[in-house]
């Protein structure tokens, strides 16, 4: 199906995506600085078979759902700011979040030394166990992809739709997941190797983390420094939080998050870069959205 059959809040074509695709949201560049991320809905009743219909009612409301938990995980972090965690700036705007732009993990790694590499893996452990034990937060979905660089050159975690707290029924298993995620991250920091770049279906994917957890994977020596606490998080038989993770880490001799300061947002201010924006008349909240598929005989999913 072409890219350009689902909608958003607000008319975005004149402004260039840098997402791939429709996952969480849509994100769009705004400046040099600063982009904007809104949810996204497929036209009620498109696709072309029943099928491929419940996909577009699934992906649209996962996207409303997170929205919903990124702008809450957002409006606790404007209370409880890290540095190492991409800046939300303050909008007037509903139905979309601006935030601080990054540069793309991979593109700034090769331009980085083995120094700044161990920092950005303490600085990944740090805001993690952050999240963890101030906020009470996982982030759900930690990724090389949901990872950037700042134009201070620090580490930032974006994309918290799929953040779950200490409360959801899940969250022992989310740790161990989380734990094993970030053991991924902390791999291609460093070795610049993305363990999953070859997998080209859910069974690869289901294979390599079957081969990580059993200690089957071929092991780079340039993450010799790192390799028991990689491993231990692969394992899933060590550490049972992030907490104890960062405490393996605390003999490495970089800055930690604790000596940064937050970065400041030099570009416009962000309601004069969306001042011009135009709301997309097609655009529906998720109760409208519901109803107009329940009309047409849809059943509503739990997401």
């Amino acid at each position: 199906m072409p890219d350009n059959t689902w909608s958003n809040p607000y008319k975005l074509c004149s402004l260039k995506s840098v997402s791939s695709g429709p996952s969480q949201g849509i994100v769009y560049e705004l400046d040099d600085f600063s982009v904007i991320k809104v949810p996204f809905q497929y036209p009620v009743g498109n696709g072309s078979t029943v099928d491929e219909q419940n996909d577009h009612l699934a992906l649209s409301l996962k996207s409303f759902r997170c929205y919903k938990q990124e702008s809450r995980i957002y409006e606790i972090l404007s209370k409880h700011p890290h540095p190492n965690i991409v800046t939300r700036f303050q909008s007037s705007k509903p139905d979309c979040i601006v935030l601080e732009r990054v540069k793309p993990l991979e593109q700034s790694w090769r331009n980085s030394t083995q120094q700044v590499r161990g920092t950005w893996i303490f600085e990944l452990v740090d805001v993690l166990s952050f999240l963890e034990q101030d906020l009470g937060y996982l982030h759900g979905d930690i990724t090389i992809s949901n990872i950037g660089i700042g134009y201070d050159n620090r580490l930032k975690i974006f994309d918290f739709g799929s953040a779950v707290h200490k409360t959801d029924d899940d969250f022992e298993h989310q740790v161990l997941e989380d734990l094993s995620n970030a053991a991924n991250c902390i791999y291609f920091l460093a070795t610049g190797i993305d363990l999953f770049a070859e997998a080209k279906s859910a069974a690869d994917i289901h294979r390599i983390r079957e081969d990580l957890q059993t200690g089957k994977y071929p092991y780079s020596a340039s993450a010799k420094s790192y390799q028991e606490v990689i491993e231990a998080c692969w394992s899933q038989n060590r550490f049972t939080s992030f907490k104890h993770l960062k405490k393996d880490l605390d003999g490495l001799e970089v800055q930690t998050a604790g000596d940064l300061v937050l970065s400041e947002h030099t570009g416009s201010s962000p309601d004069l870069l969306l001042e011009g924006l135009i709301r997309e008349e097609s655009w529906m909240n998720e109760e409208e959205y519901c109803i107009a598929w329940r009309q047409k005989g849809f059943e509503i999913p739990l997401i």
